[in-house]
């Protein structure tokens, strides 16, 4: 039996057939792999004397499309004017249609498809180097400064980069650091593909300050995305901005970013010091994990953002999987765009501990989704705040939580609705007491408070308040409520919402204590 085994590899040998992947494990040998002298980090194997690169990984490098068939198990690449054309185990090969016979096929190693690497870089117009001291493959691209498959890792060069679609794909390993005395700034230009290893960010203004200016397009966007074949959902952990990011040099334009996130946003902007305003326009955001976009202390999306596009956000271990997570100064004037398709469906308003005061104006606008507020939200200051409502607005609400206007200090609240849009104030939980409602303070006024074609529902109080302010509440709705008004320190000849002000009470245990 031995000889006959013997025999058999022989004539396998003398016949030129590749040994079967299944039995020829053992036989693979590491090899190293340079793209115009830079380092490639990429598994390579020499099989039957032939070196095998992953399928993506090379393709990608050379700046080729790839279609992949999975009924064939074939892969089409096109570069230019060149078509290659492989079925895995098959060794025929077209290129541009014309037959070409392989001496190894492509092969399953590890889960993962490998192609012969000369044969694929030959056919798209490089060459191929092989150094045998050092067991070490070299791909040469005509013209360099065009090479694609550049690793980033580290700090930026104290000068700035530029990321370059010519150079594309670029792949980011670890965390890439953005700053320095010399305020670096990196740009990325319409049309680069940028691919992060697991667990890769970018990081803006950490400690030092530094900027970012991605320069997408709507015909050659900017994609960021994860360096896999089987991508999942925060697989990199997604571009931090800092409170040293540079000023006007934080500017996310016409990307396409994708598979990010995780223990923060996709985007992820804090700032405990000056105010921090990033401009995101015209971006999808796709597939990420806990967060599209977290705003956390003192920052923002500046004026010019718009046109935003978050889906696909999952869940993670916490249940945690909204479009957008905020704290109060970002919730302001929340960009016009599409923010459905996520586990959650709602833009979460949050923040370091469970009561917040809102000590500047603020404008909640309709951003086609709820609000979701898990914090009782103070409207006080030495500056009078104002928190306006825009029509169309729905406020979720916590269990325990409640919305407090000028209590210890002055502030106010315009929700002004319509008949067709009306401003609605609920519980999360749809019960009787699912939060606890709106409180007006002692130190309210009323040219302050405006309320009109609001619906306040599933509160403990739909509105508790401290004095008679008069008709501040008119063609609104309260239903399932404990209490739809409460006046804690009644007084006989108190306004009657429920009389003359076009307000309607249904399925309220009380509508409002008022002695008949």
């Amino acid at each position: 039996m031995k000889k006959l085994l013997v025999l058999l590899l022989a004539l396998a040998c003398m016949l030129g057939m590749a040994v079967p992947a299944a039995s020829a494990e053992s036989s693979y040998q590491p090899i190293n792999m340079e793209l115009n002298g830079v380092g490639l980090n990429m598994e390579a194997y020499s099989v039957g004397g032939r070196t095998m690169v992953p399928l993506r990984a090379i393709f990608e490098r050379l700046q080729a499309e790839i279609v992949w068939n999975d009924a064939e198990r074939s892969v089409t690449a096109v570069k230019d004017s060149t078509t290659l054309y492989l079925v895995i185990d098959n060794p025929e090969a077209k290129v541009n249609g014309e037959a070409v016979l392989l001496d190894v096929p492509p092969l399953i190693i590890n889960e993962s498809t490998f192609v012969p690497v000369r044969f694929v870089s030959e056919s798209l117009g490089a060459d191929v180097e092989w150094d045998a001291a050092t067991q070490t493959v070299n791909i040469v691209t005509d013209g360099t400064k065009c090479a694609g498959g550049q690793v980033h890792e580290g700090t930026i060069n104290p000068a700035g980069e530029t990321w370059t679609r010519c150079g594309s794909p670029h792949f980011v390993r670890g965390d890439f650091f953005v700053e320095g005395l010399n305020n670096p700034v990196l740009t990325i230009e319409a049309g680069a593909t940028v691919r992060f290893e697991k667990d890769a960010s970018l990081i803006i203004g950490d400690e030092q300050p530094g900027g970012l200016l991605i320069q997408g397009t709507a015909d050659q966007p900017v994609v960021l995305t994860a360096d896999t074949s089987g991508p999942v959902e925060g697989f990199w952990k997604g571009i931090r901005f800092g409170e040293a990011t540079i000023r006007d040099k934080a500017r996310i334009e016409g990307a396409h970013i994708e598979y990010a996130g995780g223990l923060t946003g996709a985007i992820f902007m804090v700032s405990g010091g000056p105010l921090l305003q990033v401009t995101v326009k015209d971006t999808e955001i796709r597939n990420s994990l806990y967060s599209g976009i977290e705003m956390v202390h003192n920052s923002r999306l500046s004026d010019e953002s718009g046109n935003i596009t978050i889906s696909g956000t999952k869940i993670d271990n916490y249940g945690i999987g909204f479009p957008m997570i905020t704290d109060l100064t970002g919730s302001h004037l929340i960009p016009e765009g599409n923010y459905t398709g996520n586990d959650i469906d709602a833009i979460r308003i949050t923040s370091i501990n469970t009561y917040a005061t809102l000590a500047r104006s603020t404008t909640w606008r309709d951003a086609g989704v709820p609000y979701y507020l898990d914090i009782t939200l103070a409207v006080e200051g030495p500056g009078n705040p104002l928190l306006t409502i825009e029509p169309g607005v729905t406020t979720l609400w916590a269990p325990y939580t409640f919305l407090e206007i000028a209590n210890n200090g002055k502030g106010g609240l315009k929700a002004v609705g319509t008949a067709e849009k009306p401003i609605t104030f609920a519980g999360s939980v749809d019960k009787l007491t699912g939060w606890s409602g709106i409180l007006i303070g002692s130190a309210a006024v009323s040219s302050g408070i405006d309320l009109q074609h609001v619906i306040i529902s599933n509160a403990e109080n739909g509105i508790t308040m401290y004095e008679d302010y008069g008709g501040i509440i008119k063609n609104s709705q309260f239903t399932k409520n404990k209490r739809a008004i409460f006046m804690p320190l009644y007084e006989e000849g108190q306004t009657d919402y429920r009389k003359g002000l076009g307000n309607t009470f249904e399925g309220n245990s009380e509508d409002q204590n008022i002695e008949e």
